[in-house]
């Protein structure tokens, strides 16, 4: 009886994990390579950065900024240092002595959190366009412009763009880098088909007056999530036209994948935590159906032990998943220009149902750690 319950319940989660992966797929090809010009005069941007411990990556992300082609009288980069414990407001400080033309300012948070130093940049910002990236990211040198031109032309109120993890020889780099990868082209195809939920901060763009409209209480609870929870207010405050996913190569971010498997798990947790926060009855309903979908896939192996026909189901229906996965990652990474990691695609489909399962309970319903920070939720 409860096998033949799990089994249906298999039957009718694919069905709906069909439905949402062809809407997103849809919506990725929906979406059209930019190919506009910078209007001038030039308009005034911030570029926000909250940054923790680190020291070693940070000097990536400076010297990317520096060379911008983007005039650099009309953009400014303002730093939050969130507590860091090691030596990253020094490595800053050096080179802002030694790079005095471009426009950078070091300020100590107040508060705790990636969060509460976003917000505190954007209140001592000038911009009028505000782009907020890590302190581990880099870009290529027309990155700006790109982002301008696009908010030019779309009349956006909000950007969602392009982040990938740098390139590796390490396998669970890899790894990493592919399934990070089909979380950013779900979220690209979701906002292609108007019903935008999900972005990264490494790589985002709005509107200050967007940002001082109402609704910041959206997710307040919360350490993190920033990207998320402002999508929503957005969404909540203009509409889901006002958000649009900037498909072109030059605006890609490249930032670090997680060293192991314990970072990666951590990180997850902290991404699966903002679940319980979302508004947007589509997100909702996009993060239960994987979350059902899989947590079934699990569930059908793990019986599988005592009833050896349902190892057969469950092989059937990870093959009908990568099926149904391949169109919109084989056009990712295509875009990515790292479409050699489609090889990996299947191995990732048999872990991804046991990994998926545990890092959304456990995302949702305990603490997580982040850079020296613990009990965070």
């Amino acid at each position: 009886m409860v096998i033949n319950i799990v089994y249906w319940l298999l039957v009718v989660s694919s069905g709906f994990y069909f439905l949402v992966m062809l809407v997103l797929t849809i919506g990725w090809f929906r979406t059209k390579r930019f190919n506009g010009e910078l209007i001038k005069p030039f308009i005034p941007v911030s570029i926000v950065v909250a940054v923790r411990n680190e020291e070693i990556n940070i000097l990536k992300l400076l010297r990317s900024l520096a060379q911008q082609d983007y005039l650099e009288s009309n953009f400014e980069v303002i730093i939050v240092d969130d507590h860091s414990e090691d030596d990253t407001k020094k490595v800053v400080e050096d080179f802002i002595m030694l790079n005095n033309t471009l426009k950078i300012r070091l300020i100590d948070a107040t508060g705790e959190g990636k969060k509460k130093a976003i917000s505190q940049a954007i209140s001592v910002s000038k911009g009028q366009l505000i782009i907020s990236t890590d302190g581990d990211c880099e870009m290529g040198n027309q990155w700006l412009s790109r982002l301008v031109a696009f908010y030019q032309e779309s009349r956006s109120s909000m950007i969602i763009a392009p982040v990938v993890y740098h390139e590796s020889n390490r396998l669970l780099s890899n790894i990493f880098s592919l399934e990070f990868m089909s979380l950013v082209a779900s979220g690209a195809g979701s906002a292609g088909i108007g019903l935008p939920f999900m972005g990264n901060g490494a790589n985002l763009a709005f509107s200050k007056d967007v940002f001082n409209s109402k609704g910041q209480n959206i997710g307040e609870r919360y350490a993190s999530g920033e990207d998320v929870f402002l999508i929503q207010q957005v969404l909540k405050n203009k509409g889901s036209r006002h958000i649009q996913f900037l498909k072109d190569t030059e605006s890609i971010v490249h930032t670090s994948a997680p060293e192991s498997f314990s970072a990666f798990f951590n990180q997850r947790f902290r991404w699966a935590s903002k679940a319980k926060g979302y508004q947007s009855l589509w997100g909702i309903f996009v993060a239960f159906v994987v979350f059902y979908f899989n947590t079934m896939l699990a569930t059908t192996l793990i019986m599988g032990i005592s009833e050896t026909w349902l190892i057969i189901v469950f092989i059937l229906f990870v093959v009908f998943k990568l099926l149904i996965d391949i169109p919109l990652l084989y056009e990712f990474t295509g875009f990515v220009n790292r479409r050699k990691l489609m090889y990996l695609l299947p191995l990732l489909e048999f872990i991804y149902p046991f990994y998926i399962s545990v890092s959304s309970l456990v995302g949702l319903f305990f603490k997580y750690e982040w850079k020296g920070r613990k009990g965070l939720r």
